[in-house]
């Protein structure tokens, strides 16, 4: 039951009325009394109490007028604010709730558990930010903290110096949890330093009910310390931002204790006791540590969708489902299930989660299973107890040897001893048992030659390596006993050889079927490895709808050996050294549609004009020109082009570093399409063929790359969305697009220059970079976050399965001795697809 308000806190009511405060203006208020704060001090801050609720607003920054409205017949308000976008760069609150003030006694767990139900109405402009929450102050330690609901345009998650503490899910959804720290005003008193602990809801609401203390009680078992309550209140909060919110709201202890929403009971699949398909949804899973889940239609073990799991950094984040133990029983035996698909091959678990009657949390494997990129694999224990006393139980998979995306399928809970369709081997589509698979291949550049390993085949007591070439299979061995074999020294980097791989099961060789399964490897050092699609899989890949125009070419989706989720990775130092494979840096001068302009041009060791290339521009920044990139101490780029491409890292291409110094970062899209690509592609071996037509550069687009840092980046996405019909590759390094003055504003006229164009998703990628200190990264992060809620875009860094990938560098800043390293890392990944 719900413990009334009026009963509830008449020693704080009494505390709060006798309150007097230097910095404070405390009023007494009636039924509708509005309240209005300027620019001005004491007047930018009004607090006091009414019917038992004590209420605030606050301002600075800005010299517009905002106010707020207390309801009567609740503890709501209603409240309008100003403060952007016309530079003034205010900030402002709205908040009504519980308050105790300094040196209260009492923690959280002196109380009955705190409750909120609300019902907000409410809007924001495109400027700033906004945020709708409940939000406090405790102290020892000194903490400031707060519960966000819903929130619009940017979240404290998306702050560098956020620290990701774990999630936890309370009233229907998952929250995740962060720590920052800071130095400035406080409770307390002026520029001391103190904690935000902050708990973002991940499926936003507008009401509903918060069990506040819940929230504490998760936050202590992540090491968050509550002890002293200085106040609870439910908060409209603004940045450089304009809007309205009306908020009806109660607030109380209840009596009646927490009880948390159940897993879905209703099973999906007859004969089970849970079964999820996510074909409507998440149904109830939700992302464990920085992961996130989404019912997805990319591919699906049965059905039309699947649960995609990505943005993994961990390798315990994954999906999780909380189990309720009413229908579950500790102590009981079930059967568990579901089909995994990982992006590249690795091992999944399914894994569960509980709290024993200690309280300590502990973790027990229920399946594990070896599977391939691609293929749907089994994970079952048809016999599983749930450990008795267990509370808090939760089932999650995971990969514990990789940060790959993956799909989760048809998960079940049954009765003990019931086993589902499905192979725990590779499932629908794999190969062959008698072949081999998870075949991988590592170069030694040292010594120019590469090992192969692959999976062993149940019963096979030999292993035979065949290569194709001049036109046949050839056998190198077949008397292989283990699962690895290691080529012959010196070996010419760069070139690609065919590989089949046969096990002899029985006394019998199945070379139909390892030549059906072959792989396409390369001499160098990353990304070497193909796999061949067997031609009875009914895998065309990419999608061919014409689109109209020029742009009906038929796309293929490669089998370029991706990384699904790709971490920053620092060049090895030597790589801006000279090499002894040196390519040459060209001057160039042209007379373009801004004058006369300079240019250089990086040709690959051993250029060789019959040949085509693979052509990337890339842009200073600010400040800088077309040396830059090539003749500073911290860029030295054609050093790190040259050690690439000799360590086979990398294919021979050709790199134009222009200058937007005649015109505007972001307006250089027009000397670039009607100058700098005719002149530069008229007389070097592209893929254009020196014939620079519109319609030969619409042909050789996915032959085309344009990036850029910072200034350059701006320049990136002012290109992608005035030249997407000639270029098909993008790399914005630490700059975001100015056609915009919020995320979603950016990203829309990205998306919407994509729908003008009338290209599939397969025919144009994005993989942007920066630090998470960098200063770009407040700009950038959003309107990233935008475009992955948009249908044009497919979040991640494999793009035979997506187009958009964002690596961001934990600790690093704003500087080209960073972002050279982003190149390394993107570049590689580029004029794979639709080739």
């Amino acid at each position: 039951m719900k413990k009334p308000v009026s009963k509830r806190i008449a020693s704080a009511l009494v505390a709060g009325m006798l309150m007097v405060s230097p910095i404070i203006s405390s009023i007494s208020a009636s039924a509708g009394d509005t309240f209005t704060t300027t620019s001005t001090y004491p007047n930018n801050q009004k607090t006091g109490w009414y019917n038992n609720y004590h209420h605030e607003i606050w301002q600075a920054d800005t010299p517009n007028s905002s106010s707020m409205t207390l309801h009567d017949n609740d503890g709501g308000f209603s409240t309008q604010w100003k403060c952007g976008p016309n530079g003034s760069r205010g900030n402002f609150l709205a908040r009504r709730g519980l308050f105790w003030d300094k040196d209260n006694p009492k923690t959280y767990k002196d109380y009955k558990p705190f409750v909120c139900d609300y019902d907000c109405t409410w809007s924001a402009g495109s400027s700033g930010n906004s945020r709708i929450c409940i939000y406090g102050w405790a102290q020892n330690p000194l903490v400031e903290y707060y519960i966000i609901e819903d929130w619009k345009n940017w979240s404290p998650a998306q702050d560098a110096s956020a620290q990701y503490k774990g999630s936890c899910n309370i009233d229907g959804s998952q929250y995740k949890v962060y720590t920052c720290q800071r130095k400035s005003y406080t409770i307390e008193g002026d520029n001391l330093p103190f904690t935000q602990y902050i708990s973002i809801r991940q499926n936003l609401r507008t009401k509903g009910t918060i069990h506040v203390s819940e929230h504490f009680k998760a936050w202590e078992s992540m090491g968050m310390k509550m002890n002293n309550l200085y106040e609870i209140a439910f908060n409209v909060e603004g940045w450089e931002s304009d809007g309205s919110a009306d908020v009806k709201m109660d607030m109380y202890e209840d009596d009646g204790g927490y009880n948390p929403d159940p897993v879905q009971e209703e099973s999906e699949i007859e004969g089970t006791l849970y079964s999820a398909t996510f074909e409507n949804g998440t149904n109830y899973w939700t992302g464990r540590g920085s992961a996130s889940v989404t019912s997805s239609s990319s591919t699906a073990y049965e059905g039309s969708k699947s649960l995609y799991v990505s943005g993994r950094t961990d390798n315990w984040n994954g999906g999780e489902v909380e189990l309720n133990t009413s229908t579950f029983k500790p102590g009981s035996a079930y059967s568990f299930s579901t089909m995994v698909n990982p992006t590249e091959s690795t091992t999944l678990q399914l894994t569960m989660q509980y709290d024993d009657q200690s309280g300590t949390t502990n973790y027990t494997q229920i399946a594990e299973g070896s599977c391939t990129a691609g293929k749907w694999t089994k994970l079952e224990n048809t016999s599983f107890t749930i450990p008795s006393g267990a509370s808090n139980v939760k089932v999650y998979v995971e990969a514990p040897d990789s940060l790959c995306d993956f799909y989760v399928d048809r998960a079940i809970i049954a009765s003990k001893g019931y086993t589902a369709e499905g192979s725990s081997s590779g499932g629908t589509g794999s190969t062959s048992a008698t072949v081999p698979s998870n075949i991988k291949v590592a170069y030694s550049s040292q010594y120019k030659q590469l090992q192969f390993t692959w999976d062993k085949v149940k019963g096979a007591d030999k292993y035979g390596i065949a290569v194709y070439l001049a036109g046949k299979w050839r056998v190198q061995t077949s008397n292989i006993s283990g699962n690895s074999y290691v080529t012959p020294k010196n070996l010419t980097p760069n070139m690609s050889y065919k590989v089949a791989i046969a096990a002899r099961v029985n006394g019998k060789w199945d070379t139909a079927g390892a030549l059906e399964n072959y792989v396409t490897v390369t001499t160098r050092a990353n990304n070497n490895i193909e796999y061949h699609t067997p031609s009875n899989s009914g895998n065309t890949g990419g999608n061919n709808e014409n689109n109209g125009g020029n742009n009906n070419q038929q796309q293929t989706t490669s089998n370029y050996n991706y990384q699904s989720n790709m971490q920053f990775k620092e060049a090895p130092s030597y790589y801006f050294n000279s090499c002894s494979q040196q390519g040459k840096v060209v001057k160039e001068s042209y007379n373009g549609i801004n004058g006369y302009n300079s240019l250089n041009v990086y040709l690959p060791y051993g250029y060789d004009s019959s040949k085509k290339y693979n052509i990337f521009y890339l842009m200073h920044g600010g400040g800088e020109n077309e040396n830059t990139l090539f003749y500073q101490d911290d860029t030295m780029m054609q050093n790190l082009f040259d050690n690439m491409i000799k360590n086979g890292e990398l294919d021979p291409l050709i790199v134009v570093t222009p200058t937007f110094n005649k015109t505007e970062a972001g307006k250089f899209y027009n000397e670039f399409r009607q100058s700098v690509v005719p002149f530069v592609e008229g007389k070097y071996s592209t893929y254009a063929g020196k014939n620079t037509s519109q319609s030969s550069l619409q042909a050789s687009r996915m032959h085309r790359a344009y990036g850029g840092f910072s200034m350059g980046g701006v320049s990136t996405w002012a290109v992608m969305e005035n030249c997407l019909d000639i270029v098909g590759y993008f790399m914005p390094l630490s700059g975001d697009h100015w056609n915009g003055n919020s995320g979603y504003d950016k990203a829309k006229s990205i998306a919407n220059a994509i729908d003008k164009s009338g290209l599939q998703k397969n025919q144009y990628f994005i993989f942007a970079a920066t630090g998470s200190d960098d200063i770009a990264y407040p700009n950038v992060n959003p309107q990233i976050n935008e475009m992955k809620k948009m249908s044009q875009f497919v979040y991640t860094s494999d793009f035979s399965k997506g187009n958009l990938y964002f690596l961001v560098a934990s600790g690093k800043t704003h500087w080209w001795g960073y972002v050279r390293h982003y190149v390394y890392d993107a570049l590689p990944s580029f004029f794979h697809e639709g080739q």
